[in-house]
């Protein structure tokens, strides 16, 4: 397994903070990393790639500071699945997969397009050519060619369709790599993440067992996610609390939104252990008793 570890990691661009005193490892099985829009989800995925460096804390990559790692094998053993945009609109499909193979590996272009549900025909045309859904699966197709051990996927399925995100679920599932994944989509957590941890204005405010963590939350942001999740025949969501509130500067970043909070949310919560899992929130035992 390749081992990856934020210890204490503050990250931001210029003199602002973004992402705060987190610490999580990429454990065996696939991480989730769940949160809104904002939430330090992709900014804390470039700084486990090398593509920004901490304002504080340290980045691990096993035993080593990623600062001072072998990028070329340290690229070799994680790759990012970033969204179809990321392609250039001035290569072929082909050159793009084919980009880091060495060039006596470059017949297996086909093989990998195949992989992804592709047709080797497509080699041919410029991003421009394809679908969204087609766009994305050359990215994904272009990040399995140096055979990674550690896929880092930023909303790998946002621009499929339902029919091909479920082939690219099978797919992702059933590689022998692991996983971090960013998304909007708690049912795709679901699938293929083991451990998840939930971030809100840049902070984690509850970790634990994916199964466990959807199930039965134990901080208030995760029950509104989960709340927030159409369901068929049901009624539509209905907003808890302040929906459009900012985070709150001080004390608890949730407090403004949340429909428990109480003059103790004023002052900022730790993370703590609750029922087997870790929650940054005063009330975590009421939420997981409603």
């Amino acid at each position: 397994m390749t081992s990856l570890r934020a210890e204490r990691v503050t990250l931001g661009y210029g003199r602002t903070a973004v992402v705060h005193d987190v610490t999580l490892d990429l454990t065996e099985g696939g991480v989730g990393l769940i949160g809104e829009s904002g939430s330090g989800k992709t900014t804390l995925a470039r700084a486990f790639l090398g593509l920004l460096t901490p304002m504080s804390g340290n980045i691990w990559y096993g035993t080593q500071d990623l600062k001072k790692v072998d990028m070329r094998k340290f690229r070799g053993d994680v790759q990012p699945v970033f969204q179809a945009e990321a392609l250039d609109p001035r290569m072929r499909v082909g050159s793009s997969v084919a980009e880091a193979l060495p060039r006596a590996d470059r017949h297996r272009v086909p093989d990998l397009l195949e992989q992804v549900g592709l047709t080797p025909d497509l080699a041919t045309r410029r991003p421009h050519q394809l679908s969204g859904g087609q766009r994305q699966r050359v990215v994904i197709a272009r990040a399995l060619a140096v055979r990674p051990r550690l896929l880092i996927l930023d909303e790998p399925t946002s621009a499929l369709d339902v029919t091909v995100q479920a082939k690219i679920l099978d797919l992702l599932a059933g590689l022998d790599t692991e996983r971090l994944l960013i998304t909007h989509n708690l049912a795709i957590v679901a699938r293929l993440c083991r451990t998840s941890h939930v971030l809100f204005a840049g902070r984690v405010v509850e970790s634990g067992g994916t199964a466990d963590l959807l199930a039965r939350p134990a901080h208030p942001y995760t029950l509104a996610l989960r709340e927030a999740v159409p369901k068929l025949g049901g009624e539509p969501p209905a907003a808890r609390g302040r929906a459009e509130a900012r985070p709150a500067g001080t004390g608890c970043p949730f407090r403004l939104r949340c429909p428990l909070a109480v003059p103790e949310c004023e002052r900022a919560p730790a993370l703590r252990e609750v029922a087997g899992r870790r929650v940054a929130c005063h009330r975590a035992e009421d939420v997981l008793n409603a």
